[in-house]
This record gives structure tokens, sequence and C-alpha cells, in this order.
């Protein structure tokens, strides 16, 4: 049984003429993907923003076992409005399988969005080691280093500990010393797609409020580091070259430069690259304060001091005290924010076919749009609800302050369909 939508009257929406956003209806619906779009009505959402399995066995999750289907993408294509975009998240190494079965489905493939992070930890062997091990051949430590440094949406977080440097025992591990299997990770992939207009931009855009980006509300700005890009290249005086190629030399007669054109009082036109650290441990804990709370190790299944917690591979929360958001593939909120920014009309309602900790809603609810959410693990699906309705009455904790008054909710979580409304 569906639940009563909740209206959130604490969210101040961006003031768009025509407009009502007053109070944006927010779904949390527990249950199969499958089953619950099946009692969708068609054209019902305006967008799909999700973050689907990515078909590796993430940390043994018995969820990440696949990546979704063709019938997944035609429930999806069925349920939004002509010219309505998805944003889909996968692997670097499935991404493929998501795009075939997104485009099987009739949709219209447009882009590529890549999410750049710089805290990946690499998987990769020591092949110089594996070679050591099989020929039972024991390594000298000769020092140690530092290791599970990660960077944040607060800086450079702690986690680090000391793992022992070892020297090759057999000519052949040192002929391999220095190769691996694997880089670091630092992109995730998401498939922009399109559902067919059935007329023209311009016309769709009219009668259904889909079929465009929203370009202005979206760019980056000089100087934001979302943008990992170069600035223009201009020579001293703020010149620039009138078209691109080797950059001459002031003493070069034939210099020709020219004023660069006036910047966009917005910012840059937005690319589909894009830089957001992963969440800091406080946004992944906001509005989790009255849930129940597991050790950093009962998190990652890892036995207190072991080594296997010591790895960086355990995943994220190995090294809290207390983590209530259990959740290990979180996405950050500002990276949620622009995506449904970019591709939500105003006004309009944000399907997620896998809430999972409920990054997409909060992202829904801060920007003022309506969300239907739907999560089939009972645990992920009481932690989207804590954080989606945090957001619905203190926004203002999640624009960067402080986090004090979070700890309101710790006695008793507020419920996200209780006591809100227009």
């Amino acid at each position: 049984m569906m639940p009563e939508a909740a209206l959130f009257n604490a969210i101040t929406p961006p003031t768009l003429d025509g407009v009502d956003l007053r109070c944006v209806s927010v779904e949390a619906l527990l249950g199969d993907c499958m089953a619950v779009l099946a009692g969708m009505a068609d054209q019902s959402v305006d967008s799909i923003v999700c973050d689907p399995p990515y078909g590796i066995g993430f940390l043994g999750k018995s969820w990440d076992q696949s990546v979704p289907g063709v019938e997944w993408a035609r429930e999806c294509l069925r349920v939004l409005k002509p010219g309505g975009h998805l944003v889909a998240f996968g692997g670097t190494r499935t991404v493929h399988r998501l795009t075939v079965a997104i485009e099987d489905a009739g949709f219209e493939i447009r882009d590529q969005i890549g999410w750049v992070y710089y805290s990946g930890f690499p998987k990769s062997l020591d092949v110089s080691k594996a070679i050591d091990k099989a020929a039972g051949a024991e390594r000298e430590v000769v020092g140690q280093r530092v290791t599970g440094n990660a960077r944040t949406n607060e800086g450079w977080a702690g986690g680090q500990t000391m793992i022992p440097t070892t020297a090759p025992a057999t000519p052949d591990a040192v002929k391999w010393s220095g190769w691996g299997t694997a880089l670091k990770p630092a992109i995730e992939p998401a498939v922009l797609a399109r559902k067919p207009l059935g007329a023209t931009v311009a016309a769709s855009v009219l009668e259904h409020g889909t079929g465009a980006l929203n370009i202005d509300g979206c760019r980056f700005g000089y100087g934001d580091p979302i943008w990992i890009g170069p600035g223009e290249a201009s020579a001293p005086g703020g010149k620039i070259r009138p078209v691109r190629g080797r950059f001459q030399s002031e003493d070069d007669p034939d210099l020709g430069l020219i004023d660069p054109p006036p910047p966009h009082d917005l910012g840059r036109w937005p690319a589909n690259l894009i830089q957001f650290p992963k969440p800091s441990r406080a946004e992944r804990e906001r509005g989790c304060a009255g849930l129940p709370a597991r050790t950093g190790a009962e998190t990652v299944e890892r036995a207190e001091g072991s080594a296997g917690l010591n790895n960086p591979r355990a995943g994220a929360g190995r090294t809290a005290g207390e983590v209530r958001n259990i959740h290990p593939t979180v996405k950050p909120v500002a990276l949620m924010r622009w995506l449904v920014r970019l591709v939500t009309p105003p006004g309009g309602v944000v399907l997620d076919p896998f809430m999972g900790s409920g990054s997409c809603g909060v992202a829904a609810v801060l920007e003022g749009f309506g969300y239907v959410g739907i999560e089939m693990m009972p645990e992920y699906h009481r932690i989207a609800e804590a954080r989606i309705a945090h957001a619905g009455r203190y926004p203002d904790q999640w624009e960067g302050g402080s986090t004090e008054r979070e700890e309101l909710d710790r006695a008793g979580q507020i419920s996200m369909f209780e006591g809100v409304g227009c």
C-alpha cells in the first residue's frame, strides 16, 4: 500500500512566475521498483534521475549483481512524459549494458555525463607480490607508508593507516615491480537519455514542459571547482587568440590578439564533465540522528582491529565510531541537485526508481520539485525517509551551514509523513 504523499511547507523554492512551488508532493515508497512502476499512470513524471545497481557485486551486496534491463527501461519510458529526460548512473565497466537497455526500450541516447571525484581507491593486484607469493618467497619489510587518505566536501578526511612496504624477493618479482591490474577510479558515468518528443522541442516544451535542458540554471560559475577544465588562454593584457592553435609570442608581428568576448553573467555553459567530492560523513548522517547506530566495523561487515577493516577497500564508514546511514554508495547531494535541476521543468516531478539512502530525494526537495522514490530494502528506505524529511524541515542545514540543529531529531526522528503540510 502506497503511503500518503508528504507535503513540505518548510521549503523555500525558486520564485517562478505562474508556477506555485510553495509546497511539493514527496513520496518514498517501499517495494520492488518494477511492481511500483507497473501501478503508475502513463506520462505521470517529468524526469527520472537515479543511481541503479552497477552489476559489479559491490562489497558482495546481493542487490548489485546485475544491471537493470530493458523491461525496467520500458516502464520508465511509459511513465515519463514525451520529451522527458532520464539520467542513470552506471559503472565504468557495465554502463554499456545499461545504455543498450535504455536505448532498446525506445529512449534516445543524448549524452553521457561524467561525475569526477578524486578519492577512489585503486583495486589493483600488485603483480610483483603475486609472483613472490606464488613462488613461496618471503618479502623483506623495508619501510612504511600512509594509505587511506580521502577528500570529501569538508576537505581531507582521516582514516589513514600505516602499512608496510616490502622489497621484491625473486628476480621475476623485481622485473614486474610496479605493475598492477587497475587504474584509480575517479569517474562515474551517467547515461543522459530522452523520451522521443513526438513533435518539435518547442511544441513539447509548451505542451508538456519537457524536452529541453535547463542550461542557465546549471551553468558553472567562473572559478567554481566543479569545472575541472582550463580557463580561456590569454596573453598579457587579457587578450586572446582569434583562432585556436599554437600560442603566439608577444613579439610576433602577426600577433593579431583580440579582446575576449564578455563572460556570461551566470557562468560557463554546463559541460558533460563535472567534479564533486564524495559526500562527507556529516552529509551522509544528516537527518539520521534518530536511527539505530552501528560501529564502522559492523557497517562494512569487518571484524574490529582486523586487517580487512584497515583496508580502504572495505568501504566508506569503516573508521567511524557510529554510523546510522549504512548505505555504501551515497551520492553527493550537490551533484544530485545539479542533475535534477538540469532535467526537470519548474514544478515538475522527479522519479527515482532506486532511492537508496535518498540523496536524489533530498536534492528534489531542496530544489522545489516533487519526488517519487522507490526502494526495496527496508533498512535503506528508513534512511531515505529520515534524510528527505530532514531536508524538508531544515533546508538551511543542507546549504553547508552548521549541523547543530540535527541533534533535535536524536530523541525522536521526525516522520516523513507526520505534521507537515501546506
